[in-house]
């Protein structure tokens, strides 16, 4: 998923029961999910299966009670015995515990599920089993330091065409939070006339219940649409850590630390310093090799000459350089009337910056 798109892709799919109004409504909520929760872990062989009395679904019971099951722990449980858990939804209930059960008397000797369990004002629910191997990072220990810091310094969602706040989700999988300095001030010297504004925005994605990666993006933008698409972005650093091993906690809550520190005080020098690094690399030496590496990345000819001619018109950059292509494409990309032209454009953009900043980094 392109930098471009990550933000409005979760806005465009978040259904309303997942959308909180502000980070610290999304906080509150994550942190009474956690005092709810609590980890437990046990031999494979001492949890078993049963019919819950409505007779249409199945449950857990292990030496501590038992708990309902969600889609996502379903799909684990089937996954720990090598049951497909699609054909398993199709069975009925009784027989599907029967199933279930014998999977689980087959399983390994010493295999362990860790149950990740929450008390609900209707009972108990298993949210997540997984292996003992697997780290838990609450999402509220990663949100709480940024907001703290962050928060305290004007940051916050990004606007939105209705005017309905956006940006801070949560499901019974994962949560999703982006935020936003509000305030210009990054220069991008290649805009003519010294008034290249960008901004800074972060982007953190975390799961509980093992559904994916910590995520942390840390950008420069030149400006974000009220559908969250984020143009002329470039990561300034980005960070992605597995749910694997005790250290998953220690090493992402100091990542986190260092950027709400650093990210608020950080001079915009440091900033330019990366837009400056970009301008100065080139992709190749003539107009030619430059048309032919863009095409090599999966641009189309038109659009890369369209972008070529773009930068020189409009930039104080070269249209060989990883910068002052990128400029050029999403600039050009203004221009076209059709909807998913200008989504293709920004996002090779994006693909462009990137690649150039995996070469200045290397």
């Amino acid at each position: 998923m392109g930098l471009i798109t990550t933000a409005a892709n979760e806005y465009y799919r978040r259904p309303e029961d997942e959308r909180f109004p502000s980070p610290e409504a999304l906080l509150t909520f994550l942190a009474e999910r956690k005092a709810a929760s609590r980890e437990i872990t046990y031999n494979a062989k001492d949890l078993r299966i049963a019919p819950a009395e409505d007779g249409r679904r199945i449950v857990l019971e292990s030496p501590r009670g038992q708990a309902a099951l969600t889609p996502w722990s379903h799909s684990q449980l089937c996954r720990m015995v090598g049951a497909p858990a699609g054909y398993v939804r199709t069975l009925p209930a009784d027989i599907a515990a029967k199933a279930l059960n014998h999977g689980i008397t087959q399983t390994t000797v010493g295999t362990t599920a860790q149950i990740l369990a929450q008390r609900t004002p209707e009972g108990v629910t298993a949210r997540a089993i997984t292996s003992e191997s697997y780290g838990r990072l609450w999402c509220a220990d990663l949100y709480k330091p940024i907001l703290d810091t962050l928060g305290a310094h004007g940051w916050g969602l990004p606007p939105t065409w209705d005017g309905k706040p956006a940006g801070a989700y949560a499901s019974d999988r994962d949560s999703f939070l982006v935020l936003v300095n509000g305030g210009s001030i990054v220069n991008d010297p290649s805009v003519r006339n010294g008034n290249g504004q960008m901004y800074r925005g972060v982007i953190l994605r975390n799961s509980e219940v093992g559904a994916g990666t910590v995520l942390i993006d840390q950008i420069l933008y030149e400006y974000v649409c009220g559908n969250h698409n984020f143009w002329g972005a470039v990561v300034s650093r980005s960070f992605r850590r597995r749910h694997v091993g005790t250290r998953v906690l220690i090493d992402t809550l100091r990542e986190v630390g260092n950027l709400a520190r650093t990210w608020v005080h950080r001079a915009a020098s440091a900033d330019e310093a990366i837009i400056r690094s970009l301008i100065d690399l080139e992709i190749a030496s003539t107009k030619e090799a430059v048309i032919d590496e863009l095409c090599a990345m999966g641009a189309t000819k038109a659009d890369a000459e369209a972008a070529y001619a773009t930068c020189e018109q409009n930039f104080d950059a070269s249209p060989r350089s990883f910068w002052g292509l990128a400029q050029g494409f999403t600039k050009a990309s203004q221009a076209s009337g059709w909807q998913d032209d200008r989504l293709s454009m920004d996002m090779f953009a994006g693909k462009l910056l990137a690649k150039g900043r995996q070469l200045v980094a290397a």
